[in-house]
């Protein structure tokens, strides 16, 4: 049974992380400007995106089409459990890279949009806190910073109170914010990550860890079933 669902409903990041390590095909159906896109996946690998007859698997590519769905809000996704062909690559990416990559490259095209200097965005605790699983290094981060979540900080100050590289601290806020741990003050505005910040290099790291959380399933449940 395919799983289907509105992109206004459920963002595309989201999206993403609910394939996991399956095998198949998603498809975006009557999104802006390309109206159908497919993205093969095999085991939580991206092989290839296809827009009409064209066929791509660059990540550059690949995030630049996503960011502009992701950003109009509209349309609509279906993923089929079903064979696809394997590509060779010299490296490949996974789905949830791909997730934290989209998310990163959205935030910082809206910086560049800001036509004023744009507000260093601070991170809060969401309350209640999910029932979820945290991998260990980033639930020990989570643990590490708690406390400084809980009336909300910036990446740099956080950065600098827990004496940690700004890069690794931005990456590490992201993985939570996508989790549902945190989220962003009100009425504050994305940023450009900085010079140390690497959001589109190998600092990503592959990892299964959003498959085990608890909203997740449960929103793949709903959608498997409803």
């Amino acid at each position: 049974m395919p799983i289907v669902g509105n992109l206004s409903e459920f963002p595309l990041p989201e999206v993403l992380l609910l394939i996991g390590i399956r095998t198949g095909r998603l498809r975006l159906l009557d999104v802006p400007e390309f109206g159908v896109l497919d993205i093969d996946i095999s085991e939580g690998e991206v092989q290839n995106m296809h827009i009409g007859g064209d066929a791509f698997n660059e990540a550059g590519k690949m995030l630049d089409k996503l960011s502009a769905i992701m950003q109009a809000q509209g349309g609509m996704f279906e993923f089929r459990l079903t064979p696809v062909s394997l590509v060779p690559c010299e490296k490949s990416l996974s789905i949830h890279d791909l997730a934290i990559k989209l998310v990163c490259h959205v935030d910082e095209q809206t910086a560049r949009q800001l036509l004023e200097p744009a507000v260093e965005q601070r991170h809060k605790l969401v309350i209640p806190q999910p029932e979820i699983w945290v991998e260990p290094n980033l639930n020990q981060f989570f643990q590490n910073a708690r406390s400084l979540l809980m009336t909300g900080v910036s990446q740099y100050d956080l950065a600098q109170r827990l004496g940690m590289d700004p890069g690794l601290v931005y990456k590490h806020l992201t993985h939570l914010r996508l989790l549902g741990l945190t989220e962003l003050l009100d009425g504050e505005a994305p940023v450009q990550a900085g010079e140390n910040t690497t959001p589109h290099e190998d600092a990503f790291h592959k990892s299964t860890v959003f498959l085990r959380t608890a909203h997740i399933k449960e929103r793949l449940r709903k959608l498997s079933t409803g």
